[in-house]
């Protein structure tokens, strides 16, 4: 095998193979925050990167260079772009689902430790966590030829739920709100 440069070390090795994969898929998916399920892609990549040097070390009996990095991360990234490319077909899961309605909830003011207080605000917020997932749950069936129908898949149906959601939460805690408030 020719080498162009130094060898890399294996944390190098690792942490610039991670962060040019991660770049290029950003840039080719034009992908500003992975969702958690591309966060389980990313992990599975890192474990691929670190087994890369590790074989490449054993066959070559030395460290790879920087040419081989960057053949292995243009070859990883041609390899597995379409995991990343298919976000719009499979952008949901109840986990990513719940974290939205969170963050619709604090960003509108209506779930912070101010309104709720400490101790009351982290049950508040797994509790709703919890909802938000399981109506998610409810909505995620699976009708063939309805896929489009599946919560997962159809935006407007995730926006709608998340919107019932917060409206279900005012129900819910107006009343604990207004005495925090009054008391």
């Amino acid at each position: 095998m020719e080498f162009i440069g130094e060898p890399i070390g294996e944390e190098d090795f690792i942490e610039h193979y991670m962060y040019l994969f991660e770049s290029s898929i950003r840039q080719l998916c034009s992908i500003d925050e992975f969702l958690p399920k591309e966060k389980e892609y990313l992990q599975a990549e890192y474990r691929c990167a670190w087994l890369l040097y590790q074989k490449f070390e054993a066959e070559q009996k030395c460290p790879p260079d920087y040419r081989f990095l960057s053949d292995s991360v243009t070859n990883a990234v041609i390899a597995r772009e379409y995991l990343f490319q298919e976000r719009e077909k499979n952008i949901m899961n109840s986990e990513h689902f719940a974290e939205r309605y969170i963050v619709l909830l604090r960003s509108e003011g209506l779930l912070t430790p101010v309104v709720f207080g400490a101790a009351d605000f982290a049950f508040i917020m797994e509790s709703e966590r919890h909802r938000a997932i399981k109506r998610y749950d409810e909505e995620d069936t699976f009708t063939e030829g309805y896929e489009m129908m599946r919560i997962q898949n159809n935006r407007f149906l995730q926006n709608f739920v998340i919107q019932q959601l917060a409206d279900g939460f005012l129900d819910h805690y107006s009343v604990y709100m207004k005495k925090r408030q009054e008391g």
